[in-house]
């Protein structure tokens, strides 16, 4: 259906935008194939060019180059710029609170992940803010506020198999095993294939943090 909606109008940043997140998560979780990279990369490009005044293309844009290509400098540059479009937008800030996390820019990070669910306290999207706030917290090292903010990131989003991995970290670093065990069970029912290489392979983070959490994974006893 993007497809089709950029046949129609080749400058419809918003679908670049969609289509750009759409071919992310396909080579991220599916396989990591490089025509899906690149269809990201160049629609993120597309949403960003056209979308100036748009501030969802705006927003997918800018995270997408975060995962993929980890220019942070313009993916916030972009962020921002839809922030000041639409302070409004619970969106824009739960993927700006994911690409200040992925930057390492913690207190900018949390700032923005407490503001998305405030803003729109039931959005199904709200587990981006949860999960930067999980992780954060695993990387500084607040064990128990990562397991918490985890838990919540899948009360709203009970399929994310992400944030079920994030779980299973939190509860290893505190040494909760047995806990830690029985989360990698529900995570594995979620996603019978999942792997910690291939969680590794995402390269979202930079290798000592992504080395951290696949330590902790290990533990638990998820498939290598």
């Amino acid at each position: 259906m993007l497809s089709e909606a950029l046949r129609l109008d080749p400058n419809y940043a918003c679908a670049h935008g969609y289509a750009a997140w759409g071919y992310e998560r396909r080579f991220l979780r599916g396989g990591f194939h490089p025509e899906d990279r690149a269809a990201a990369i160049r629609h993120a490009d597309a949403a960003l060019a056209t979308g100036g005044d748009d501030p969802q293309a705006l927003c997918l844009g800018g995270f997408v180059h975060a995962t993929i290509t980890h220019d942070y400098e313009r993916s916030i540059n972009a962020l921002d710029r839809a922030l000041m479009l639409d302070g409004n937008s619970s969106l824009a800030y739960g993927l700006s609170a994911m690409v200040h996390m992925f930057n390492e820019t913690h207190d900018q990070s949390r700032d923005h992940a407490f503001k998305a669910p405030r803003l729109s306290p039931l959005d199904p999207m709200n587990y981006h803010s949860y999960l930067a706030l999980a992780w954060v917290s695993l990387f500084t090292a607040p064990f128990e506020d990562a397991v918490r903010y985890s838990v919540l990131g899948t009360q709203v989003n009970p399929g994310f198999s992400i944030l079920h991995a994030s779980l299973v970290a939190s509860y290893a670093n505190r040494d909760r095993l047995e806990t830690a065990r029985t989360a990698a069970g529900r995570l594995l029912e979620i996603a019978p294939g999942w792997m910690i290489s291939e969680f590794v392979r995402m390269d979202v983070e930079r290798s000592q943090l992504m080395g951290g959490l696949a330590s902790a994974l290990r533990k638990a006893g998820l498939p290598e």
